[in-house]
Order: structure tokens, then sequence, then C-alpha cells
């Protein structure tokens, strides 16, 4: 059969998230066929206009100002395109590993599959609650994703609830922390990255992204017993093993 490859932004294209240079193969998520869950219902709403951790919120918004520019600003802005080489870059420093499509294929092929798991899922929370993101409608509505100009009406980011960043790096970094035991730490580590820095780059509100993170839980406690991700778990632990370790890495 003919492999169809796409680049993984056609998988997460939905979540608001995009990829600029890896082509990855697309294979069924490992969730196809299983019964439907209501994710958006599990996961709950968001917390309602004019509550106390809505003001709360956008204070944290209003204060994240200070920190365009800085440490967390630029890592952010190294993260606003999942899949991307800068983030298997990020991905091979935590595991300690080099990887890529091309030099570790089993693994690039596993985290695609994921990637297809949370799309939909995503995209049914942010299609039933709506939420703006944090700048629409403001007076200083920076950001560090160059997606979100035209803030008025959001940009071409599409709603923030719940954090597809968050979602894709809670998943994967469960994934990688189970084939890499040893350096479960690190990359869970930089999975929480991929949450933290949009709040940093000024595009989701923390319960979005802890509602991301909730979701990917939600949905790795299945893909884990589904005996297709059980195989590739095998097969990326034994890349892995051969891989070359990591360079250019962060002290």
């Amino acid at each position: 059969m003919l492999q169809r490859h796409i680049v993984l932004a056609a998988a997460v294209a939905l979540t608001g998230m995009a990829v600029t240079a890896y082509a990855l193969e697309r294979p069924q998520p490992y969730l196809a066929g299983a019964p439907a869950i209501d994710y958006a219902a599990l996961i709950g709403p968001p917390p309602a206009p004019g509550s106390d951790e809505a003001r709360a919120e956008r204070a944290g918004y209003v204060a994240a100002a200070a920190g365009i520019g800085r440490a967390g600003w630029q890592a952010a802005t190294s993260q606003v395109h999942p899949g991307s080489p800068e983030v298997f870059a990020q991905i091979g420093c935590a595991i300690g590993k080099t990887v890529s499509p091309g030099g570790t294929p089993a693994t690039a092929h596993m985290l695609s599959r994921l990637a297809d798991d949370l799309r939909g899922p995503v995209e049914a929370g942010k299609l039933r609650y709506k939420r703006n993101r944090p700048y629409v409608a403001q007076a200083d509505s920076r950001t560090c994703d160059p997606r979100s100009l035209g803030s008025a009406g959001g940009g071409a980011l599409s709603y923030s609830y719940p954090s597809g960043h968050a979602t894709f790096g809670e998943l994967w970094s469960l994934a990688l922390a189970d084939v890499a035991p040893s350096r479960a730490v690190e990359v869970r580590a930089w999975g929480r990255s991929m949450g933290d820095n949009r709040i940093a780059c000024r595009v989701h509100w923390p319960s979005d992204v802890a509602a991301g993170r909730r979701l990917a839980d939600m949905l790795y406690a299945r893909i884990v017993r589904v005996p297709a991700f059980k195989a590739d778990a095998a097969a990326v632990r034994a890349e892995l093993a051969k891989a070359p370790p990591a360079t250019r890495c962060p002290a």
C-alpha cells in the first residue's frame, strides 16, 4: 500500500498548531475505531467570565508583558510550531539522544500517531467552549506567535480552550517517558514547558493549559492499553538504544 506522507501540520492544523519543516508519515491514530468519548465534557468548562479565577488569569496576562523578549518568551518562540526541527532537538536533549524523522523513524511514527489522536478531542473542546485567546480585543495584544496578528478576531489561531500545545506536550512526554524511563524527569519537564511557554507567549490562559494536560492524561490512559501502541513503543525503545547521543544541548 502506498504510504501517505504529510507535513505534521495537517495532523494538528485544527488545534491552531502548524509545522514548517518535517514531513512525517500520517498513519492511523491509535484510538481509531475505539468507542467515542466526550472529552470536551470530561475536561469541563473554563472559568466563568467575571469569576475570581478569570480575573486572576486576566491579571496574569497583563503581568506577562514584563517577560516579553526574556528567556521564557524566547523559549516559547522556539516551540510555536510543534514537530519542527527545533522541537525535535529539544526532545532529543530531554531524552539524551539525537531524534529526527529520518534518523529515528520509529520514534517519529509513534509521535505522529499520537498527534493524530489528540487532534479531534482538542478541536471538540475548542468548539464546545469557544473561549477567546487572552489577547483578543486587548490594547496590548503582543504575543510571541506571529499567527496572532490581527488579534481583534484572534488572528489565525483557533479558540483557546483547551491548549493544543499543552495537550501535545503532555501526550508526547508521557509516551516518551515510558520508552526512555531513565530520562523521565527531563522528558516530562520538556512536555510541561510546551504548555507553560504558551502562557509566557501570551496566547493561552493557565486554565487552557491545565485542561490540555487533563485531556492528554485521559487520552494516554486509553492509548497505553492499545496493542499497536505497545508494539510501537517497543520498537522505539530498541531504536533509541542505538541512536547517537544528543548534541548542542544546553548545559
